[in-house]
């Protein structure tokens, strides 16, 4: 064959292969702003959201009423005019008193933990001027809130060969729907920021912390550092209960703050299903009988959402061809699986 024929042949076959069309970017929903009562105390909040559980956990254990307001993360409704206005960075929990708006889980706690005092509401701090306990809540507070919660749970949906058994609603399907529908938010994302008239470098920032999440967790070696961080903050605590024996919480048989991020992140890896990789089967003794302490707190059970509540967000955020394959074997299932939830 010629080479004039070579390039014919390469020509024709090139003009008969329709191009690849990008996928569509996704167009964030309108969401107009909810309306509430002027004092209401009101939590934007995302049920499934780490920093908004810690939030909520406070909330309980306090004994505060407040209004919840759930944000559809999913369909972008933080990039939305009317939330940007109440916090630029794009970021829940926010809580609302009044004219007062408190973004941030750190600064929320410290405002209810300063306003509600007294009898009704329980001191989550160190009673008396008790510096050693004090300084020791503050240690891990920090050693806990440097861990990134986020890269964990995104990294444990990619990386299989970890082997481990999540729990409702991170099973089956719902992991490669979350990580379809974080892309999804991504993109939503970058639109937002286009279409922004201001607010630009708070979205352009929260933009490059994906980027750089993504990089993290797509890594496996990177995504290994992160799983020994968390290893290393573990077997630091179990030590530290071994050293004391028959004190029951963090820093004395009260329960404090520290209790409520160090209980939360034993949790969400339970709910990921890291608990046979760090602490069952005798790992960690005493890092498995303080959740297990935890897990019967009121608060706690009052912060887990109902069996129904799981099997809804199961559904909701199952794929179509899933749902058509599986059917009511697979509603089944996953039912069984939210009743079993404890």
């Amino acid at each position: 064959m010629s080479e004039n024929n070579v390039d014919s042949a390469a020509t024709s076959k090139t003009a008969s292969t329709p191009p690849v069309t990008p996928p569509p970017t996704p167009i964030p929903k309108e969401f107009k702003a909810p309306q509430f009562q002027d004092d209401s105390l009101i939590l934007y909040f995302h049920p499934y959201n780490f920093h908004s559980q810690k939030v909520i956990l406070v909330l309980y254990e306090k004994n505060i009423d407040f209004v919840p307001y759930a944000i559809d993360l999913a369909n972008g409704e933080q990039y939305s005019t009317w939330f940007l206005n109440l916090n630029p960075k794009a970021d829940v929990p926010v809580l609302q008193d009044g004219a007062f708006i408190i973004p941030d889980s750190n600064h929320i706690i410290s405002y209810v933990e300063n306003k509600f005092r007294g009898a009704m509401h329980s001191a989550l701090k160190p009673r008396g001027n008790n510096e050693d306990e004090y300084k020791k809540m503050e240690f891990f507070e920090t050693i806990t809130s440097r861990l990134p919660v986020g890269a964990l749970s995104l990294g444990s949906f990619i990386h299989d060969d970890l082997k481990l058994a999540p729990k409702p609603p991170f099973i089956g399907p719902i992991r490669k729907s979350c990580l379809k529908n974080n892309e999804k938010v991504y993109e939503i994302l970058k639109r937002s920021i286009d279409d922004a008239e201001t607010n630009k470098i708070n979205l352009l920032r929260k933009l490059d912390l994906q980027d750089r999440r993504k990089r993290l967790v797509q890594s496996r070696v990177e995504f290994q550092k992160i799983l020994d961080a968390v290893e290393n903050v573990l077997r630091y605590i179990d030590n530290d209960f071994k050293e004391n024996p028959g004190r029951e919480w963090l820093i004395s048989n009260e329960y404090s703050l520290a209790d409520v991020s160090f209980g939360l992140l034993l949790h969400r890896l339970y709910q990921l299903g890291f608990e046979n990789y760090y602490w069952s089967y005798g790992k960690m003794p005493y890092v498995e009988s303080y959740f297990l302490r935890f897990r019967k707190r009121t608060a706690y059970q009052k912060l887990m959402p109902s069996n129904f509540k799981i099997l809804k967000d199961i559904w909701q955020n199952t794929p179509s061809n899933y749902k058509i394959g599986a059917g009511a074997g697979f509603l089944g299932m996953a039912m069984f699986a939210a009743l079993a939830h404890k």
